[in-house]
């Protein structure tokens, strides 16, 4: 993976049998079964858990380490813990019909997806900088809509490469970022007409890699 960064995407698909449940659900630490359990609708649990599953296939397959064992910062923030041959990051975001997974072999990468719908646009004024507002407000309502999404996409995907650990989303102004730090990029496309990612990263100009899968593929992680 040397000067590349990859982007897994997985379909959330139909609901899971119980058998196809319990052996991916299995495989799972104690703490992220728990943790998977706390969501009340099965599509919430589902991304949760291939979303968990996908994160370790693609660990196992970038990096030497064996067992996977996955950790948090103290916000929250998820990172490969006891690991001393790789010094790579990754990253994880699921929304509507899609999970995405991204991972670089070093520096600091983000990642997020969501899913366009319809939103009262008075909560622009406390998610948007001023900047945000005047370049979303020269559209359409319609592509309106979709930038107000994409720019929230790259708020999310700035946020979780951890380097700016003391803003929120919201705090986050995009324009500004991409102004003032050049050692900071993004990447934006759509898996489907309604689905938005960014990405984002700090460790050079180089191809990302785009990969679609199924679920079959991440039976080769258990």
């Amino acid at each position: 993976m040397k000067d590349s960064l990859h982007l897994f995407i997985l379909p959330l698909g139909p609901q899971l049998l119980p058998l196809e449940w319990d052996k991916y659900f299995l495989e799972l630490p104690i703490a992220e079964r728990t943790r998977i359990l706390k969501y009340k609708h099965w599509q919430d649990r589902q991304r949760a858990l291939l979303g968990n599953i996908l994160v370790r296939w693609m660990l196992k397959k970038f990096t030497n380490e064996t067992p996977i064992n996955i950790a948090r910062n103290t916000l929250g923030r998820p990172y490969l813990a006891n690991n001393t041959n790789w010094s790579g990051d990754f990253n994880l975001s699921h929304s509507g019909e899609w999970i995405v997974a991204a991972i670089t072999n070093h520096g600091h990468v983000g990642v997020d997806v969501e899913k366009i719908e319809q939103f009262n646009e008075e909560i622009m004024a406390y998610t948007m900088s001023e900047e945000e507002i005047n370049e979303i407000n020269q559209y359409a309502k319609f592509d309106r809509t979709k930038l107000f999404y994409e720019l929230w996409t790259m708020k999310e995907a700035i946020y979780k490469t951890g380097l700016f650990p003391n803003a929120t989303p919201v705090s986050i102004n995009t324009i500004e970022i991409n102004k003032k730090r050049r050692d900071i990029h993004t990447h934006i496309f759509y898996i489907d007409k309604v689905h938005p990612v960014t990405v984002c990263w700090d460790c050079g100009q180089f191809p990302i890699v785009r990969t679609v899968l199924n679920r079959d593929q991440l039976v080769s992680y258990l």
